[in-house]
């Protein structure tokens, strides 16, 4: 009872402080129930991240659950990873989207502009985080903040070139 308790209490603190929904990497859809609830009652998002070998039930079970958005991963890995966009990406975000009408963010991977630009040609959101504290690592106190600037408009403008209406 405790943990729906604490459950409980931290949604209504992330409510209380303007928070849209919470990121949930490593939760399992079937352990959600309190969660769920918690979120609903506090007009919480629960973003779940699927992974691309998952069947189809699956898939349906968990974008019946969630809300806000679907997180897809764009490379196989964890967060933080580097390297090529996984070449089915793009079929798998189709295939989320014979599932659910909620939007479909990707990320894990995406560091470049040309990785956001093809990206953002079939998801809903380019989702960018692990580059950003790369370039903050890289370049130690004001210069970090400069460089993350930099590379921000990298990123807009890989997505302005992938979308025209954009620019």
């Amino acid at each position: 009872m405790r943990a729906v308790h604490n459950i409980e209490r931290f949604a209504h603190r992330l409510a209380s402080a303007g928070g849209a929904g919470v990121i949930i990497p490593d939760l399992p859809v079937e352990e959600a129930t309190d969660w769920l609830h918690a979120a609903r009652d506090h007009g919480l998002d629960s973003v779940f991240v699927v992974a691309p070998n998952s069947t189809d039930q699956r898939l349906a079970r968990v974008c019946e659950a969630a809300s806000g958005m679907i997180y897809a991963p764009a490379t196989a890995g964890v967060t933080g990873t580097q390297g090529p966009l996984h070449p089915e990406l793009h079929a798998f975000v189709e295939r989320l989207r014979t599932l659910t009408p909620v939007p479909i963010g990707v990320g894990i991977g995406v560091s470049t502009p040309e990785q956001a630009a093809r990206v953002a040609s079939f998801a809903d959101a380019v989702i960018v985080g692990s580059a950003f504290i790369r370039a903050l690592d890289a370049h130690p106190g004001s210069a970090g903040t400069t460089e993350v600037g930099l590379l921000a408009q990298r990123l807009a403008r890989g997505l302005r070139l992938a979308l025209p209406s954009a620019a």
